[in-house]
């Protein structure tokens, strides 16, 4: 016989860790379901913006890695300078372990989470959801896809829709690569640049049309990677690899390289189907990626605190069709998608003069430290130039 739940949700990533966080807490019966067993590698920057842990009903303190205060700017890896902001800009976490304490704290507030078991499919009726997993079968009032881009529910969702994705290329090196056998945070590129991580991150932009490259600094290693539309596979790869050489790495990865991962990072049109019937995504099942940064982790937290209401007004009314919460995401976060396209073109077409701004005057930095910090929106931004009219 087949277990019921109020809510199932695909996936245990930050999404739907704390959708289940929060739906557990209003004593709403909720699984969440993860193919994976923790804690799981994830190859990731790892970088919170000081508004994403605003979004956060907990306190995170604990796994935070580095409080990011800085950033150095290059053009090809070259001209490169740095700027300081007074309060901090981000914060870097070790992916692995703020996925297991995000499910921890879904746990500890009852929600059900069963590891290595994977959702292969489900059928909607007009009563219930039943769902197939590698093990067995559930049946639910509500299905919550947060499985990512390759999962069941997305998939389902979108049918034969193709998406926008931005190509992201990404590896981890330890700092001992450069013969820091104590872990410096202090690393000197092979062309004697000096580069101070332990409060500051690392952006090199123009290696490749409308690409950037990062480096997101961790208590043990560095998160590298490189982020550019899909047209540019092969100069994205090839930069990267030579971005990561001429940076800092010795002379042993010239030939063989460390492990390089690509993935795709999934941004909403104006149709991109989130919602159905007993069903809706949420993360990047709902393809909210940020057209300009290429950052995620903002819109899924605040996409799971809106399914979470949502949710919970559809099961006390018995409305089961998610209207509200298509609105709310179209409203809440796709209009600040959409306006990140924009800009990611402006800034692009820009870029000699905007480096040349943030080069020469530093309120231009401040500026966009208040955009990374949540303090100022992308709204903000067109509003204040007065080049696009919003409804």
């Amino acid at each position: 016989m087949s277990e019921f739940y109020d809510v199932v949700i695909s996936g245990c990533g930050p999404s739907g860790s704390l959708l289940g966080y929060l739906l557990s807490q209003s004593n709403i019966k909720t699984l969440i379901i993860e193919k994976e067993n923790f804690p799981r590698q994830k190859i990731c920057a790892g970088g919170i913006q000081h508004r994403t842990l605003s979004l956060i009903p907990f306190k995170i303190d604990d796994i935070i890695e580095k409080t990011i205060f800085g950033i150095y700017f290059s053009l090809k890896n070259k001209d490169i300078f740095f700027r300081r902001n007074d309060n901090p800009i981000l914060y870097t976490v070790n992916r692995a372990r703020f996925d297991s304490m995000l499910a921890q704290q879904a746990g500890k507030e009852g929600c059900i989470i069963k590891f290595g078991e994977k959702v292969e499919s489900f059928t909607c009726s007009s009563s219930y959801v039943e769902i197939k997993t590698s093990r067995k079968k559930y049946r639910t009032k509500v299905l919550v896809g947060a499985d990512g881009i390759r999962g069941t529910v997305h998939r389902n969702l979108l049918g034969r829709k193709k998406i926008n994705k931005i190509l992201a290329y990404e590896t981890e090196l330890s700092y001992k690569d450069k013969g820091n056998d104590k872990g410096n945070d202090i690393i000197e590129d092979n062309k004697g640049n000096v580069f101070n991580f332990c409060n500051s991150v690392r952006l090199d932009f123009n290696g490749v049309k409308r690409g950037y490259c990062w480096v997101f600094p961790k208590k043990n290693f560095l998160s590298c990677g490189m982020g550019a539309p899909f047209h540019d596979v092969l100069n994205m790869k090839k930069y990267f690899k030579n971005f990561l050489t001429d940076f800092y790495l010795d002379g042993k990865y010239k030939n063989i390289g460390p492990k390089i991962y690509a993935h795709g990072i999934p941004l909403k049109d104006e149709d991109t189907p989130i919602c159905n019937f007993r069903v809706l995504a949420v993360g990047d099942a709902a393809c909210l990626g940020d057209g300009f940064t290429g950052e995620g982790l903002f819109n899924s937290i605040k996409s799971s605190c809106i399914a979470s209401e949502c949710i919970i007004h559809s099961l006390r009314n018995s409305n089961f069709y998610f209207k509200d919460y298509e609105e709310r995401i179209k409203n809440d976060i796709y209009r600040d998608i959409k306006i990140s396209f924009l800009l990611t073109k402006i800034f692009y077409s820009s870029l000699l003069l905007i480096y040349k701004l943030l080069l020469k005057n530093d309120n231009y930095f401040y500026a966009c430290c208040k955009i990374l910090r949540g303090e100022k929106s992308y709204k903000d931004v067109v509003d204040k130039l007065k080049i696009l009219k919003l409804r």
